[in-house]
Order: C-alpha cells, then sequence, then structure tokens
C-alpha cells in the first residue's frame, strides 16, 4: 500500500512511537498497478528537488567557491580523480543489498551521508580560509571525497528499487519524461540564481554563494524524505551468493563485457576532457565575471536539450531497443569537447550554448539507454551488482582518465600554439584528445553488444 494514501495508523499500528515510525517508513510494501501513476509522479517531482539540488552545490558555483579559498588546478584534478576511484565502493553497498534485501534503508543513510557531510566540509572550509588556515583545501578535498563516497553507495540500491517500481515497458518512456521535467525544474532555480549572485558586490559574493549552497542543501533532503515514502516491494530472486562470487558474476558474463569495457574507455575519454572543464570555463574563459551567463549556457542550455529530447527518446528505447539509442547518442555526444576548444573569451557564450544544447540533447538518450541496459540485463537479485560492477570499472577509467588531464596541463602549463585566430593550450589538447576517444569507443565498441535480434540467452539485452 502507498504510504500516501494511508494513515499512520493504517501503515503501523505503532506510528505515534518513534521505533514505530521508522519501521513503518523503511518497511517492504506490494505495489499494485492503479498505484503506478501517483509513483511515477512523485518519483519526478522528487527526482527534480535532488537535481535542483546536485547542480546548485556543484558546477559553476562550487569551482568559483572552491578557487576563491584556494583549490588549485592540481588539488581539482585530484579531487576529481579520488571521488571516481571512490566509485568502485559501489560494490560493497551493492553486496550489502544483495546480503540485506533492504534497498531503502541502505539507500537513505548514504544519500543522507552525501548531502550533510558536504555541506559540513563546505562550511568547514570557509571557516578555516576566513582564519587564513593552510588547511582550507585539503579539508574540503577530504570532504567531498567522503561525501562523494556515500553518495555513489546509495546509487546500487536506488537503481535496483527504482527497476522493481518502474515496469520494463515502459522505463525509457518514463525515464525520458523524467527527465525532462528534472531539466525544467533545475533552469527555474539556477537562471535566478545566477542572476542574484552576479549582483552581489565581490567583496561578499563568497558568502553568497555558501547561502545558494545552505539552501541547496535543506532542498535535497527534503527530496530525502518525501522520495523515502515511496514504497519498497520486496527483492526477489535467488539467495545471495558470496560477495566476491557476486562481484564475479558480472565480468564472467559474456553478454554483459561489451558494455563493461566500452564503459570503461569512455568514461577514460569524458573525464580526460570533462572533468576539469569548468575550470577552464570559469577561470580562461571568464565565466566568474558572469554567473547569470554561465547559469544559462552551461546548464541551462544543456537542460534544454534534455527537455527537447527526453521524451521522444525515453520512447524509442522502449521501441527500437537500448543499443541503437546507445550508439547514436553517444556518437553525437562525443562531438561537445570540440566546441570548447572553439570558444574564447569574446566568443565563450556562443560556443558553450551551442555545444550544452548538443550535449544535453545527446546525452539524455544516451543516458536514458544506459540506464534501461544495465538495470534490465540481469537477474533481478543481482541488478545491485551488476550496476556496480559497471560503475566501479568506469570509476577506475574514470579516474586514470582525470589524472591523464592534471598530467597533460601541468606538462603544457606554459604551452601556447596560434592557429588561425585560436589559441591551444593544454586545454585545448585534452579537448581534442577527449573527443576522438569519445568517437573511436561509440564506433568500434558498442555495435559489438548483443541487440534485441541477438539469440535468447539467459541475459538477453
Amino acid at each position: 500500500m502507498d504510504m500516501d494514501a494511508s494513515s499512520p495508523a493504517e501503515i503501523c499500528p505503532n506510528a505515534g512511537q518513534s521505533p514505530g515510525v521508522v519501521r513503518g517508513y523503511f518497511r517492504h510494501r506490494v505495489v499494485y498497478p492503479w498505484q503506478l501513476p501517483s509513483l511515477m509522479r512523485k518519483h519526478i517531482y522528487t527526482g527534480a528537488m535532488g537535481n535542483i539540488w546536485a547542480t546548485l552545490i556543484s558546477g559553476i558555483f562550487f569551482v568559483y567557491f572552491g578557487t576563491a579559498v584556494g583549490v588549485s588546478k592540481f588539488e581539482w584534478s585530484l579531487m576529481a580523480g579520488i571521488s571516481s576511484w571512490l566509485i568502485s565502493a559501489q560494490v560493497i553497498s551493492a553486496a550489502l543489498t544483495e546480503w540485506t534485501g533492504r534497498r531503502k534503508v541502505i539507500w537513505f543513510c548514504f544519500a543522507v551521508g552525501e548531502r550533510t557531510v558536504r555541506m559540513a566540509g563546505i562550511l568547514l572550509a570557509l571557516w578555516l580560509w576566513s582564519h587564513g588556515s593552510s588547511w582550507t583545501a585539503l579539508v574540503l578535498i577530504s570532504a567531498i571525497c567522503l561525501a562523494n563516497l556515500c553518495g555513489t553507495m546509495s546509487s546500487p540500491p536506488w537503481l535496483s528499487w527504482l527497476a522493481d517500481l518502474i515496469p520494463e515497458e515502459e522505463h525509457g518512456t518514463f525515464y525520458g519524461r523524467r527527465a525532462s521535467w528534472m531539466a525544467v525544474s533545475v533552469m527555474a532555480v539556477v537562471i535566478p540564481s545566477g542572476y542574484l549572485v552576479d549582483r552581489i558586490p565581490e567583496e561578499h559574493k563568497l558568502q553568497a554563494v555558501t547561502v545558494v549552497f545552505l539552501i541547496a542543501t535543506a532542498v535535497g533532503l527534503l527530496d530525502l524524505v518525501i522520495h523515502g515514502t515511496l514504497p519498497e516491494p520486496p527483492m526477489g530472486g535467488a539467495a545471495p551468493s558470496a560477495p566476491l562470487i557476486a562481484m564475479l558474476g558480472p565480468l564472467r558474463d559474456r553478454g554483459f563485457r561489451p558494455w563493461l569495457l566500452f564503459n570503461a574507455m569512455w568514461t577514460f575519454s569524458m573525464t580526460l576532457g570533462g572533468s576539469l572543464a569548468t575550470i577552464y570555463f570559469v577561470q580562461d574563459l571568464e565565466i566568474r565575471r558572469n554567473f547569470l551567463g554561465g547559469a544559462v549556457v552551461l546548464t541551462s542550455a544543456t537542460l534544454l536539450g534534455s527537455i527537447v529530447t527526453g521524451r521522444w527518446s525515453g520512447r524509442l528505447v522502449d521501441r527500437v531497443g537500448a543499443r541503437q539509442v546507445l550508439y547514436w547518442g553517444h556518437l553525437v555526444w562525443a562531438s561537445l569537447p570540440l566546441f570548447w576548444v572553439l570558444a574564447t573569451p569574446a566568443s565563450a557564450l556562443v560556443w558553450l550554448a551551442l555545444g550544452s544544447v548538443v550535449g544535453g540533447t545527446s546525452s539524455t538518450a544516451a543516458n536514458t539507454a544506459s540506464n534501461k541496459l544495465i538495470t534490465r540485463f540481469p537477474p533481478a537479485a543481482s541488478r545491485a551488482m551488476y550496476c556496480a560492477v559497471s560503475s566501479s570499472l568506469g570509476s577506475i577509467a574514470g579516474g586514470l582518465g582525470v589524472i591523464t588531464g592534471g598530467l597533460i596541463l601541468h606538462l603544457l602549463e606554459d604551452w601556447r600554439l596560434p592557429v588561425a585566430g585560436w589559441v591551444f593550450g593544454g586545454f585545448q589538447v585534452t579537448f581534442v584528445a577527449s573527443s576522438a576517444l569519445r568517437f573511436c569507443s561509440a564506433l568500434l565498441l558498442i555495435r559489438r553488444m548483443p541487440g534485441p535480434a541477438a539469440p535468447e540467452g539467459p541475459h538477453p539485452l
């Protein structure tokens, strides 16, 4: 029974006592077909709240904050690389999910931990910076990495829970619709936020950004409380295997290995040029002087692409299969870093906006296809582990991409090459290399994945 349609007494006879309320909130419940429309709506608007939190507390606002309190380019790459490698911890939460069957509890604890630790780290770093401490950058990096660890460990149980709530034949359509509404909501918040921060005098801008973070955290925590009222069906399938055996299952699965290889190569190429790109936008392209313009071209233009394509690309995934949408989505997405190459401080808003529309359009379709592929490929009882292994291998490759990009930027820090009015430096080298590797991974590896016409096996795609 859906908690929204029930009184506290119906949900749990001891609703007036704290332990009963907690048990009622986290207990398993059967989901009936007539409940699906309301559950999907709640999934969408809580997803919008979560994305508002994520967008406001990261991106250009966080890059401005970190740079202002003394985080260097190398330290940014270190933070991104460590955070990427920490994603491999998903196998731990996946094993815990399969062992206990309590997806909502595991997700909730880690998700709350992520949002509170991140805000606490930001506030502590601001306090240390205001007192002239040399520990500011180290404390901020440590807090963000710990928060990212908690956030990544919340993902496998959430994905498994999502797949049990949403019917398979509607998965792509729902996910695409969800992406569109999330994009609209984020745009409605990010643009006014950028405008207001621009109006703040420079000497108070750091404090203003911190207030944005506090508001975002309040929205993010409220999102978790509301999202947790969604029912969690009991996990089906066989009894869980030993953690090591469960972890090796996706690696041994011949049908899943082509996806794992593609995901690792794509993630490496994406972080090589993309993980430090926001620093380039904020500092070198001078977006720090125009937060409103940055919010429009880097966030809203990307979200506009999601709005335009979210619904129909989701339906396309359900109709033609995940592989076809995966292929064309990633192939278009691969061109994104080339738009960054062409940007100069004078033309930054134009080229970044064009790139964001292309990236938002293609990435929404590609991510919808990816989500359906990795959650529907394995048996129900193994979904969390398959998702965790996929993310873990991608994170290892992504961390290598970040560190490689950081080393290239360090080696080419003083190198400049004027070409037809553009000046190429270390960032441009990483952007070109990133785009080339993205094209190669999409062209060479996606076609190797089993498609809808593949012979039936234990785990057909």
